[in-house]
């Protein structure tokens, strides 16, 4: 059965070109076009759409209005979309309840159009299979699971954490990394699938609420305590041991697969690490991270995966856990005690 989409822009260029696209979709349908928020509200009870695309900048009531009024009156899944100058809007939009964004296509067509159409397909897509919320704050059940898997994973002596992290990712991201225990002091390497130009910003964003020094990884740079670096979109990022200290390697990626990737980042930490590294997999869709995974937990290492109760999309956590490679599977909000708990030794 087709989801029903509702594409929001003040462009009549763009609310055709999203509905000529979108028309190649056989899981999509578009539902119907709005110029500004107004009319958006007035859709979302005519045509009950299960999915919007939201363009942030129009008229009257903009997108941050459409997005806070369905938010709190008919909470769905919304993709922002955005041009690259309007990074700091993305990241507002996904605080307040976007759980994805992809970028406008320009209008004159190039060689990339097809793929780009298609991946901006395929990410809407996704997005319309997800929760638009995550899970409901932990009762005294929950805080006993996390309370076990806190206990479990004491005396494991961790010394690097990887994160993973696709669709719904970026406010997955901020709430773990903003509530880590001030005691916590590995390094910590995300990996956030985003377009390029995003993750800088996103650092930055992130440094700014964290008591870890937030950046975007470089090429060559040692990994230190208390930093967290966040792999480049566009380039693969791994870590390398050199006389005893860990650097990262940042080079260009292959033409396939994700940038950054999450098992190029996983298989390294495993070749270099082995049982001192902590993988930790977060909402997205796909096997991203997956293959990595099985190879930390056959060098003695450790996986962690975001439990369906709060992952916007149980993708990537489901094909961890499909390949018998997860230690614990936790809320979002369970985890930051048993990282801390991970890292501690005998």
């Amino acid at each position: 059965m087709s989801q029903r989409l509702l594409i929001i822009d003040d462009s009549p260029y763009y609310r055709l070109r999203f509905s000529k696209i979108f028309s190649r979709s056989a899981r999509l349908e578009v539902a119907g076009l709005a110029e500004d928020g107004d009319i958006a509200i007035k859709q979302i009870f005519e045509l009950n759409p299960d999915i919007l695309l939201l363009d942030l900048v129009m008229p009257r009531l903009d997108g941050f209005g459409v997005l806070r009024w369905v938010m709190a009156n008919r909470p769905m899944p919304v993709v922002v979309c955005s041009s690259y100058g309007d990074r700091d809007r993305v990241f507002k939009a996904l605080e307040l309840g976007a759980i994805d964004f992809l970028l406008k296509p320009t209008p004159r067509a190039t060689r990339l159009t097809s793929n780009l159409e298609d991946r901006i397909i395929e990410r809407v897509e996704e997005a319309a299979l997800a929760k638009s919320s995550p899970g409901i704050a932990p009762d005294a059940g929950r805080k006993a699971e996390s309370l076990t898997a806190e206990q479990a994973a004491y005396g494991a002596g961790v010394e690097l954490i990887c994160i993973a992290a696709s669709t719904g990712g970026p406010a997955a991201i901020q709430r773990l990394i903003a509530e880590l225990p001030r005691s916590l002091e590995v390094p910590i390497i995300v990996v956030q699938h985003m377009p390029e130009g995003f993750t800088g910003p996103f650092a930055a964003r992130l440094d700014s609420i964290s008591h870890y020094k937030v950046v975007e990884a470089r090429n060559g740079v040692q990994v230190r305590g208390r930093h967290i670096y966040i792999a480049p979109a566009g380039l693969e990022t791994r870590v390398f041991c050199n006389r005893g200290l860990l650097f990262l390697s940042v080079s260009s990626s292959p033409t396939t697969g994700h940038a950054p990737s999450a098992d190029a980042l996983f298989n390294s930490a495993a070749s270099e690490l082995g049982k001192r590294t902590l993988a930790v997999v977060l909402t997205g869709m796909g096997q991203d991270g997956a293959r990595g995974a099985e190879e930390i937990r056959q060098a003695g290492g450790h996986v962690i995966v975001e439990s369906n109760e709060s992952a916007i999309v149980f993708g990537m956590p489901r094909s961890v856990i499909e390949r018998g490679c997860a230690s614990a599977m936790l809320p979002i909000w369970a985890m930051p005690p048993v990282l801390l708990a991970y890292t501690l030794k005998d």
